[in-house]
């Protein structure tokens, strides 16, 4: 890779193994993505930052060091951790899962909108650039949700164990209704599970692009 090439970032890296599952063409060959679609993305990467923060809470220098922030890593932590607060603060509960607590703050903030409301507008048609600017706002959950998972590891866990192991039906029921989960049927899978998902995913992202921190950040020997 020359010198002067930035590697891409995580959250791309991610959206990368995914999203050709779901982008779409329309009658004339133009790709598009449904918003429902993009909120679906977004909360996965919400998730998935929040399991690797809090896998990685006591190590957010060398983390920061994945981002290209050089010497404003401290203002980089600090900006991201308040979004994660105002998220919380804006949501106005205990979140039980992710994708319901994703969806619902990211459709308040980014267009004015409550989550019954993606009954009507999930199907949405994103082309080109409103396509790629909704993408660029879910590329960014995934440093929101890692700082999400640094700064609240148990409530963290316990959305995870809702999700996957407790399984609440009806909260399930209501991504579901919405649009916001990819998965037919309840998820068959431990928290473990997903722990081990998340970091072999990470794993993968930093051999590739930032060698020198895989030791760093407790990757080694995965």
């Amino acid at each position: 890779m020359p010198t002067n090439e930035l590697p891409i970032s995580f959250g791309t890296f991610l959206m990368l193994s995914v999203l050709p599952k779901m982008m779409e063409r329309d009658m004339l060959g133009r790709m598009y993505i449904r918003l429902g679609r993009v909120l679906t993305l977004s909360a996965w990467l919400y998730e998935t930052g929040a399991i690797l923060g809090r896998f990685w809470r006591d190590k957010l220098p060398v983390v920061t060091r994945m981002f290209e922030v050089e010497s404003k890593r401290e203002q980089y932590t600090d900006f991201w951790r308040n979004e994660a607060k105002k998220r919380l603060e804006m949501y106005g509960s205990q979140p039980t899962s992710f994708p319901i607590f994703v969806a619902q703050t990211d459709l308040g903030m980014f267009v004015g909108k409550k989550l019954q409301d993606l009954l009507n507008i999930g199907d949405t048609k994103l082309h080109h650039k409103e396509g790629q600017r909704w993408l660029e706002l879910a590329e960014r959950s995934v440093i929101e949700g890692i700082m999400f998972g640094s700064m609240f590891p148990d409530l963290t866990y316990d959305m995870l164990v809702n999700q996957y192991e407790k399984i609440d039906i009806d909260s399930w029921k209501e991504a579901r209704s919405y649009g916001v989960t990819l998965s037919e049927e309840p998820p068959q899978i431990t928290v473990v599970d997903k722990e081990k998902e998340a970091i072999a995913m990470a794993r993968d992202y930093v051999v590739e692009h930032h060698p020198r921190l895989v030791a760093d950040l407790g990757l080694a020997g995965i």
